[in-house]
């Protein structure tokens, strides 16, 4: 139930799990897996890989690297791990396929290790272009139009949430973020550059109508990832959390 095959995507997120140092051998689950792909890598790395999707589209070589540990349920609800099974858990380009994302990271959060970590990736909807094209039509770069009404699909993306909302996702169900970084940048998208200015101020004079002094202190937080490079010129991006 993910996007079909992203290398520079998978690439960048499996940089990160191997920048963690983890012992082989270790627990990771791949959630949502879609055909398995960057559970075979994380195989190869002498991990033991569980895997769990709303459908079964796996690689052949998915399943034989998977060796039964993959399981077919509605990730919104209990999945069938015991509680802090996992030291790692991937969620790769899925998180924006879900009904509901609370249920999902508070899922994630009871199956963690304490300490353990979740890298999340999903499509960067507030890069410049992202925004630049919703100001033009209402509609982010991942979907420039409006989604097939005929069915649902699970491919569809509707929960695509900017930085803000997914932090707060995070934070409400036991997450702490602790690196936020584009998977890949299209360079055209350099070219909006001239708008940075702009957004700086317009973000800073918003900003100070929060009364909350705790808000306030975690706003600074949010306004630095925000004019961030991997905020501004992202095409997708990657959140590592610990769990609290």
């Amino acid at each position: 139930m993910k996007a079909p095959s992203c290398p520079k995507i998978y690439a960048s997120v499996l940089r990160r799990v191997q920048a963690l140092g983890l012992a082989r051998g270790a627990k990771l689950l791949d959630a949502p897996c879609g055909d398995g792909e960057v559970s075979v890598e994380l195989a190869k790395l002498g991990f033991e890989v569980s895997a769990v999707d709303m459908v079964d589209e796996l690689l052949p070589e998915a399943r034989a690297a998977l060796g039964g540990r993959f399981r077919i349920a509605d990730m919104t609800r209990p999945l069938p791990w015991p509680d802090a099974g996992f030291d790692l858990i991937l969620c790769v380009e899925g998180i924006e396929h879900l009904e509901d994302a609370f249920a999902f990271l508070r899922e994630m959060y009871r199956l963690l290790k304490p300490g353990g970590i979740l890298i999340l990736s999903t499509p960067n909807i507030i890069s410049l272009r992202s925004r630049v094209r919703f100001f033009g039509s209402g509609f982010y770069n991942c979907d420039p139009r409006p989604l097939d009404e005929s069915a649902r699909n699970p491919m569809h993306h509707i929960g695509l949430r900017t930085f803000p909302e997914l932090r707060y996702l995070l934070r409400t169900s036991g997450f702490e973020i602790t690196a936020v970084a584009a998977t890949h940048t299209k360079p055209i998208t350099y070219a909006y550059s001239i708008f940075v200015p702009w957004m700086w101020l317009y973000t800073l004079i918003a900003f100070r109508k929060e009364k909350s002094g705790a808000q306030r202190e975690r706003n600074r937080e949010i306004r630095g990832t925000l004019l961030s490079g991997a905020v501004l010129y992202g095409e997708n991006l990657t959140l590592v959390s610990r769990k609290i």
